[in-house]
């Protein structure tokens, strides 16, 4: 039994060291403080989409380690559907993470583990045919995520989260129906270098890709807020000034975000326009999946704006 919305991606446990700022080469410094948290782009997704009130699966693999079972309990305490997260004989997928306090900006470093083995497959026709959106990123096996989109032509509506930045097939991008990535993500996708925040650059750069007319993007600017494209029209959304403490996770809130909205209203603006409030609102916490809102905290934010 699956979901209207479902997530296929990587589940990893965070290993995350704060500290006030970035050394040098070759240079050691003093931490302050050292926590694990549940991560991983899909799982992250997946548990912003349930704090959001949507009932959501998660398909995946963890490790039979002892982050597996952490992992898995982890999700289960988000109310995140687990009937297609499979074990793998191996260890889990991990993320070593720097926050650097003073300037809010981190450094990730990802070992896939139990990720670089998540199949199409783990996903049966039936399930495939309950899920209304599958959402899926790139720290999963890309040709997995092709086999699954194309499985589900005409049945679901697919957005692919372009991250991390690595090449993907005209066959897989041909096969999604939303797009989502930050500037570096299109940089790599379009082969073309940006000018930072110039909207006339990305827009230069998201015509070069000849999407379909039934294909939208949006690229997240970070604080600047996000640039939508639907049918070959684009529309910036600006971001929100906060006290932001750990970015760690704020992409995947908002595309988490996005999802569960678009789920409800089917209008994409009003999506990205819900996302990215949210996403501002989860830098003011620490962690990753830990970070992300509830329906009740954005909709109380909202009436700040």
């Amino acid at each position: 039994m699956s979901s209207p919305l479902a997530v296929f991606g990587s589940i990893n446990m965070d290993l995350v060291i704060y500290s006030n700022h970035k050394p040098d080469e070759g240079e050691t410094i003093f931490g302050n403080s050292f926590e694990t948290f549940q991560g991983g782009k899909g799982a992250n997704q997946a548990v912003a989409v349930s704090r959001l009130g949507s009932d959501v699966s998660f398909i995946g693999k963890v490790g039979n380690d002892v982050f597996g079972k952490q992992l898995q309990e982890s999700l289960i305490s988000e109310s995140v559907n687990v009937e297609m997260l499979d074990s793998h004989e191996g260890e889990s997928g991990v993320a070593f993470i720097n926050v650097f306090e003073d300037i809010v900006e981190n450094q990730i470093i990802v070992v896939s583990g139990s990720n670089a083995f998540v199949e199409s497959q783990q996903v049966s026709k039936e399930s495939l045919n309950q899920i209304d959106i599958l959402l899926s990123q790139l720290e999963v096996p890309p040709k997995q995520i092709e086999d699954l989109f194309i499985r589900a032509k005409g049945s679901c509506f697919r957005i692919l989260n372009t991250a991390p930045a690595v090449k993907i097939s005209e066959e897989l991008l041909k096969n999604t129906d939303l797009l989502v990535m930050n500037e570096t993500e299109l940089e790599t996708l379009s082969g073309v270098t940006l000018e930072s925040r110039n909207i006339d650059s990305i827009i230069s750069s998201i015509k070069g890709l000849s999407l379909k007319n039934h294909q939208s993007i949006i690229i997240t600017l970070g604080s600047q807020g996000v640039y939508v494209c639907q049918d070959q029209k684009g529309e910036l959304i600006n971001g929100h000034e906060v006290h932001a403490i750990d970015t760690t996770g704020s992409g995947d809130c908002f595309i988490g975000a996005l999802a569960s909205n678009y789920l409800e209203t089917e209008n994409l603006y009003e999506a990205a326009l819900f996302g990215n409030k949210a996403a501002a609102l989860s830098t003011t916490k620490k962690g990753a999946s830990l970070s992300m809102p509830t329906q009740d905290e954005v909709e109380n934010w909202f009436q700040t704006f």
